[in-house]
């Protein structure tokens, strides 16, 4: 695939892209979950529990084990870390967070919302924080309850109250999606495109909206499979691709059928094609398959973890956050989902400062809520919490790396060492917004 060293894309002048596998496995996958949770939390009164004078005792609520477990489980790791380096500091107002209950659903929806209530009735925890499920049941009744609960969007389960924080917002809108892989597609000049994702919305939903944007916009989408099999033979489609003459490749699929269909692609001569992978985005992976992945492109919702070498002193919450999590969590320093949990860790901990030392689950909720440019401290553009539960707004940033021999490069950087490309609803360039890191 064609790589972008010295093209227009590199050096030139918030689209919401979620995991794209959510769902596809389905029913046959649910497991029996288990609780870790073996003693109650002190209870710091009404509207306070698991607060006392010294510690804040929270839990989490993830997919830690099944079949699911992978780009789940690891948002937890991230809150580890960051309550680990916030502890170290003295914790907040005197208190030390507590990440003590840490409920595992198993990727079982019923589980799911019986851990959650296990959470709050049982172990009396002030919050949740570290949510990565691709079935936030519980959610309806966290949101009944009050609970300020922190985490991984990856269903529309996030904007039903104010008590609920996405890591990049709460409303999920795919649509969004189109806009800055317009402008890329553009950059690369892509005259003839392919979209291919799995027959369920949570996968096919941003790639239908990108092939609509790209029409919009002009480009010609030569192909689509919204219906392609987990696991399923890529060739039948990459024929398809061949006698389009495909210069561009877009898939809303996991890593195994993405290197799928990049054997194919270069077993039947569209080697040389750009590619969009909107999952992926992994050190160990692009390490492993140098070939196959050489040129594709990934998108961010945050500043590259390779911009801290790219562009030195540029981005220093990325460098705080590489140095902590080698320190505490190393293992998955460089994990797209383990990085959400530290955003979501960051999110609740502004919210306690905002707060003040006498603590309630309310004021914590609306303090976050008077937050108009969230950016945890220099990771990501702004989110305006005036308005992220319930809409999005442009314009719509993005950062974009590509894999280049086994590594990843920034690409699509702006004068400076400016990592993120923002795009209006007409898909055109603009400034990004006050507040956006490198800006």
């Amino acid at each position: 695939m064609a790589g972008l060293r010295g093209s227009a894309l590199r050096g030139s002048a918030r689209c919401r892209l979620r995991a794209a596998v959510v769902g596809v496995v389905g029913a046959s996958l649910l497991l029996a979950a288990c609780s870790n949770a073996s003693a109650k939390a002190s209870s710091g009164g009404k509207g306070a529990p698991g607060v006392t004078a010294n510690s804040i005792t929270v839990g989490s609520l993830a997919t830690a084990t099944g079949p699911l477990s992978q780009g789940f489980g690891e948002i937890v790791d991230g809150v580890k870390a960051y309550f680990d380096m916030v502890n170290a500091e003295g914790g907040v107002y005197g208190r030390k967070l507590h990440l003590a209950y840490e409920e595992d659903d198993a990727g079982n929806p019923t589980t799911d919302a019986d851990e959650a209530r296990t959470l709050v009735e049982q172990d009396h925890v002030f919050a949740v924080v570290g949510v990565g499920t691709p079935f936030f049941s519980g959610s309806q009744y966290l949101a009944q309850t009050g609970t300020p609960t922190f985490g991984y969007v990856v269903s529309s389960n996030w904007d039903t109250a104010p008590s609920l924080f996405g890591t990049y917002g709460s409303y999920l809108d795919f649509t969004t999606a189109q806009y800055t892989v317009v402008y890329a597609a553009r950059q690369l000049h892509a005259t003839s495109v392919a979209v291919v994702a799995y027959g369920v919305p949570a996968s096919y939903s941003a790639c239908e909206a990108s092939a609509q944007g790209l029409r919009r916009a002009g480009i010609d989408v030569a192909f689509t499979d919204f219906n392609f099999g987990l696991g399923a033979n890529p060739v039948p489609d990459v024929l398809q691709m061949a006698s389009h003459h495909v210069d561009l490749f877009i898939t809303c699929m996991e890593r195994s059928d993405n290197l799928a269909f990049a054997r194919a692609m270069h077993q039947y001569g569209l080697g040389s094609a750009h590619a969009m992978w909107f999952n992926g985005y992994s050190r160990s992976m692009v390490a492993d398959n140098p070939a196959l992945t050489n040129g594709v492109i990934f998108l961010d919702e945050h500043v590259p973890f390779e911009a801290v070498t790219s562009f030195p002193g540029k981005y220093p919450a990325m460098q705080l956050y590489i140095r902590e999590m080698r320190k505490y969590e190393p293992r998955w320093t460089y994990d797209d989902v383990s990085f959400q949990g530290w955003v979501n860790a960051a999110q609740f901990v502004a919210g306690l400062r905002a707060a003040g030392p006498d603590l309630t689950q309310k004021k914590l909720v609306s303090a976050i809520n008077s937050e108009s440019a969230f950016t945890a401290g220099g990771l990501m553009p702004p989110v305006n919490w005036h308005v992220a539960h319930t809409s999005s707004h442009p314009p719509y940033c993005s950062a974009f790396v590509e894999a280049e021999n086994g590594r990843y490069v920034p690409i699509l950087v702006h004068g400076h060492g400016q990592v993120f490309t923002c795009v209006n609803d007409k898909f055109e360039s603009q400034s990004p917004p006050p507040g956006t890191p490198g800006a």
